[in-house]
């Protein structure tokens, strides 16, 4: 379910562009994904024709129910940011994060049903060879050689994803990231171990979704095990892994809020303003 996964976080993952970007790839997020999935699928003239009005449809269905809850959860951060917090509130916002994907994989089942009907065994082949290749990318992001070098990558990104919040960290914010990436248990293999497991898993419910024996509805239930598996591993040690990192960002985003100066928290503030603006005007396109 990895590719469906990167295609839902499309919608969701605005706030990392440029603000200027925001309108276009919005507005444009059908053809986008329409695109996406042709490049892990080549789809044929009569797939495109047939996904086209599903994701037309879903994109019309998302600014009028999604977009009103992404303002609403700007809202919250917005208020967070003018006072330090807890990293309890932390996490919470990130599982308001979690719950709109969420909504999303529920919304977008009957599509992957009735596309996953229509592919060719030459099309699967071609969807595992692009896994296959993904997987290469990631560990050459990710899993560098020694442990020192995943830190310094993980030190860059965090410090790169900070600075479009607050704008420039002081030297001490900056030590407080590196202590608190040294802190965390990095494991590229176990997270690739996941990665590998959801590649079988998606592999596995794209085959058994074109069994003409079974029916739509449990089809669908093939389909919402597998979100599920996503948010819930079956792998223990992933799971144990993952929910120990996500307790350590959540620490980290409060403490290093909890350093931030009264510049750099309206900055903050004026960030998250931006694209509350965006997703309001976008809300009545």
């Amino acid at each position: 379910m990895r590719i469906i996964k990167k295609i839902l976080i499309l919608t969701l993952a605005f706030s990392l562009m440029s603000c200027s970007l925001v309108k276009t790839a919005y507005n444009n997020a059908p053809a986008l994904i329409a695109w996406r999935l042709d490049d892990y699928f080549d789809f044929s003239a009569a797939q495109k024709a047939k996904l086209k009005p599903v994701l037309r449809d879903l994109h019309a269905w998302h600014r009028k129910n999604e977009l009103p809850r992404y303002v609403s959860l700007l809202d919250e951060i917005h208020n967070d940011l003018s006072h330090d917090v807890s990293a309890q509130t932390a996490c919470q916002r990130i599982e308001s994060i979690k719950s709109n994907v969420q909504m999303l994989q529920t919304k977008i089942i009957p599509i992957i049903v009735e596309v996953a009907d229509t592919l060719s065994e030459k099309q699967l082949q071609h969807f595992e060879k692009k896994l296959e290749k993904r997987n290469q990318e990631w560990k050459e992001e990710w899993w560098q050689e020694t442990l020192e070098e995943q830190r310094e990558v993980r030190l860059e990104k965090s410090q790169d994803f900070a600075e479009k919040v607050y704008g420039d960290l002081n030297e001490k914010q900056i030590t407080l990231l590196k202590q608190a990436i040294a802190k965390s248990d990095i494991d590229p293999a176990i997270i690739y171990a996941e990665i590998l497991r959801r590649d079988e898993d998606t592999l596995s419910i794209l085959k058994a979704l074109r069994n003409p024996a079974s029916s739509n509805e449990e089809k669908s239930q093939l389909v919402r095990a597998g979100f599920e598996r996503m948010q819930n591993s079956p792998n223990p040690a992933y799971q144990a892994y993952i929910d120990k990192l996500t307790q350590q960002t959540c620490e980290t985003i409060a403490s290093l809020h909890a350093s931030t100066t009264a510049k750099q928290r309206h900055h903050a503030q004026q960030w998250v303003d931006d694209y509350k603006t965006q997703f309001t005007q976008l809300q009545i396109q």
